[in-house]
């Protein structure tokens, strides 16, 4: 949704007066910021999907646009979905990069993502000795 206003909405509406006080709209420890037709409406009227997308191609997207990705059907091979931050390098924001760095190294999710671990038993998954310096400057290590 390319709606700046939509995120401060998401997060918001729960406090508003038709929701009930001990309801957060779908909110649950460790899992995603819904959107749901029950909570918010209008901003599934403003749901626009993107063309059908070829092997290569990539869709970028700021990470306070709210986007979702629809039920996968048929699919040869495999798709990837990757967050890559910026953020600039302060106290708070090292010690994240440490857990991410943390993460990469057992091959488990983030912590700010559900813990699907997908990749912990994955034969020749990304490992830290595959990045470069500026992926290793990011995740705090020394280059």
């Amino acid at each position: 949704m390319p709606i700046p206003e939509a995120m401060a909405y998401v997060l918001l509406r729960p406090l508003l007066d038709d929701v009930p006080e001990d309801e957060l709209c779908g909110v649950a420890p460790g899992r995603v910021l819904p959107v749901s037709e029950q909570w918010h409406p209008l901003l599934i009227e403003a749901l626009t999907s993107i063309p059908k997308l070829e092997a290569g191609d990539s869709v970028w997207w700021h990470c306070d646009v709210i986007h979702s990705v629809a039920p996968v059907e048929n699919q040869q091979g495999w798709g990837n979905v990757m967050y890559i931050p910026a953020a600039p390098m302060c106290e708070k924001n090292l010690a994240y990069a440490h857990k991410v760095k943390a993460a990469l190294e057992k091959g488990a999710s983030p912590g700010d993502f559900p813990r699907e671990d997908y990749e912990t038993n994955w034969e020749g998954r990304f490992t830290l000795a595959d990045l470069n310096i500026h992926g290793k400057r990011a995740l705090g290590m020394d280059v």
